[in-house]
């Protein structure tokens, strides 16, 4: 993974009464146990707070000596079962932001779904209660620490954690100012309806998981087909589309296998199976049960590889249990088997879909953070910004802007203060081979304080990759590069309306 370097912004830092670093100090909470209190010097000096809310929240907290006024709270991701907390990275601590984190009511690995087998109190936990006790929790100790109340509340978060925001600004509207979601798992029944037909055709035999259908090869070649027809569609030849959409590529244009299958050729199957990943799933009828996949990531080690098409080759897990193949069959067979039907020895193989949105109603209602009246979050003045890379495997662009443009036909005024940015190149969350370094918390700071909505914001390239930024638009005006001049360099893009 491409390590993320952010450039903090001036946070101005204000001076607060606050009381020493020890149990004793801390207010006592209504059904909260704090387990851990201790001064920490790195990375900026601060009081942490570890604790458990009801059964079996786990929190950690973090009080910095020199405070700012404001508290962030930092999403996990996948079935999170360890305190995470996304507003670290963004160096949230460093620039004076109280902030917590939690493991959502559960401890397990993050592609493991176990923990929720038969019960439900950690399956409603993890679906929304666990984040909003822990934010409700946090701004009281928070104010009981420091003797003043937080006067901004953000929440910032990508994959489950986006989920979780948009989960926050859908359910308890007024726990945040300004929410940011990056590449939302916001369906877990259409991601399970994605992960599972993908598998289904990649991994027919469920007892051979070696290798995937599409080899690493093949994907290769695919994704080199698809540049080939529309890297040049913005004016710059970089491996990068900047807007999958114009892209009119057909998978009849793939060499097809005259006889023996090769890595130099697609048969039909295969075809057939790259069509699940573009198309998306569908009932026995054909009708569509969620969104597709668009062009990108094809052949990055953190795209359809990581993600989608991986295989075992082989390998053991030390203590001699078989590895998944890929994220997505960990994720598919994870939430139908302990989510759904509760049945550990459920078959991926053999499910038909007949009956998919009324097995997994029940799940949906709890996990699903679709609604897309937002009316409650805005009118307590709340900002939400939604971030999304456009060669993500894991979380589909198309879901995200599928799920913003319906917030937007319930209400178009929402665009007002909800806005999504694309983000070309870029794969789950970060990294791929298009700008993806930006501090989103300093950006739904400035937009939450100064109340003008962010037009354009402006993306680095990871360091180790290559110098140089361009903007991303708020959709969905795409980034056009003006035809002249440094390629990387933001000043010779504008953002325009398709």
């Amino acid at each position: 993974m491409n390590r993320i370097v952010f450039i903090l912004a001036f946070v101005p830092i204000l001076s607060f009464a606050q009381t020493n670093c020890d149990l004793e100090a801390l207010a006592q909470l209504p059904d909260v146990r704090i387990s851990e209190v201790e001064e920490v010097t790195r990375p900026a000096p601060h009081c942490k707070v570890a604790g458990v809310i009801g059964t079996e929240t786990h929190f950690e907290l973090l009080l910095p000596e020199t405070w700012n006024g404001k508290f962030v709270m930092g999403g996990g991701g996948g079935f999170v079962g360890s305190v995470q907390n996304t507003a670290l990275i963004f160096g949230a601590l460093q620039s004076g932001y109280a902030t917590v984190g939690t493991d959502t009511g559960h401890q397990g690995g993050t592609i493991d779904a176990s923990w929720a087998l038969n019960n439900l109190e950690r399956i409603v936990n993890f679906g929304h209660q666990a984040v909003h006790r822990t934010a409700v929790t946090a701004k009281a100790l928070i104010a009981n620490y420091y003797g003043n109340a937080s006067d901004r509340n953000y929440f910032v978060g990508c994959s489950r954690g986006g989920g979780q925001a948009l989960m926050e600004a859908q359910r308890y509207p007024e726990d945040f100012d300004g929410i940011v979601a990056g590449a939302p798992a916001y369906s877990w029944s259409g991601v399970a309806s994605q992960a599972i037909q993908i598998q289904q055709a990649m991994f027919p035999d469920p007892t051979d998981l070696q290798q995937a259908l599409i080899s690493p090869n093949e994907a290769q070649l695919l994704e080199s087909s698809i540049l080939g027809r529309c890297d040049s569609l913005d004016g710059i030849e970089d491996g990068i589309l900047n807007n999958p959409r114009q892209c009119r590529f057909s998978l009849d244009e793939l060499p097809a296998c005259d006889g023996e299958d090769s890595d130099a050729c697609f048969t039909t199957a295969e075809k057939q199976a790259i069509a699940t990943i573009y198309d998306g799933p569908v009932d026995p009828g054909g009708d569509s049960l969620f969104y597709g996949f668009p062009f990108g990531g094809e052949s990055d080690s953190g795209g359809w590889a990581g993600w989608l098409t991986g295989g075992t080759g082989g390998s053991r897990r030390s203590d001699g249990q078989a590895v998944i193949p890929n994220a997505h069959f960990g994720f598919g067979n994870g939430i139908m088997k302990y989510l759904v039907f509760h049945e550990p020895d459920w078959d991926y193989s053999t499910y038909s879909f007949a009956n998919f949105e009324q097995e997994t109603a029940v799940m949906a209602a709890t996990l699903n953070a679709t609604d897309p009246d937002l009316s409650a979050f805005r009118d307590h003045g709340g900002k939400l910004l939604i971030y999304q890379g456009w060669s993500d495997s894991a979380i589909s662009g198309d879901a995200t802007i599928g799920y913003y443009e319906q917030v937007l036909a319930q209400d178009a005024a929402a665009a007002e203060d909800v806005r999504l940015f694309m983000m070309p190149g870029v794969l789950h969350c970060a990294g791929g081979k298009g700008p993806s370094v930006a501090n989103f918390l300093t950006e739904i700071d400035r937009w939450v304080e100064s109340g003008a909505a962010p037009e354009q914001i402006t993306a680095s390239f990871p360091p180790n990759q290559r110098e140089g930024a361009r903007p991303l638009c708020a959709y969905p005006a795409v980034a056009e590069y003006d035809g002249s001049g440094d390629a990387f360099d933001p000043n010779n893009f504008r953002c325009v309306s398709p």
